[in-house]
């Protein structure tokens, strides 16, 4: 079961490491230029977009925290449910957050918007990190990559570190 656990997790998180590195951090260290009219709209629609997939992500993951895998599952965008059936996720998930012990503590440390993914079609795609606390494991990082499909931001991948 461990090899399925790190198949299913490599297959969800290709898309999820491949944003990570271009994670931004919350703010620049000097002010920038103001940008233009357009530019200025449109950065402020990205920040939009951040701040409904973030808030959308600490949802989902309270989902997990109250151990309802099966609802988290049904909750993922399709393309998350096409490489991980509901069964999978339900048996895996607890072997990994199991031995965490319970979610003491969760904060968004930095978020990213892209219009696009490696391997996936054009869309709108935020990845957020969030610096947890269980309780048996102190400063873990929780990474939660969001699609907006549907209507709706839903999770395409996850993975704790």
């Amino acid at each position: 079961m461990r090899k399925f656990h790190e198949l299913a997790f490599a297959a969800l998180l290709g898309v999820a490491g491949a944003t990570q590195a271009q994670l931004k951090p919350p703010g620049p260290a000097t002010p920038p230029l103001p940008p233009s009219s357009a530019e200025g709209q449109q950065n402020e629609a990205q920040a939009f977009k951040e701040l409904a997939a973030r808030v959308a992500a600490e949802r989902w993951l309270a989902i997990l925290d109250a151990g309802e895998y099966g609802k988290a599952w049904d909750q993922c965008a399709k393309a998350f449910r096409d490489k991980v059936t509901r069964e999978q996720w339900v048996e895996g998930i607890p072997k990994t957050r199991g031995p965490l012990g319970a979610a003491k503590s969760r904060q968004a440390d930095v978020s990213s918007y892209k219009s696009s993914l490696p391997g996936m079609p054009e869309g709108e795609y935020v990845t957020v990190r969030f610096a947890t606390t269980f309780e048996k494991k102190d400063n873990a990082q929780e990474l939660v990559t969001m699609v907006y499909e549907g209507g709706a931001w839903r999770p395409l991948g996850y993975g704790i570190g």
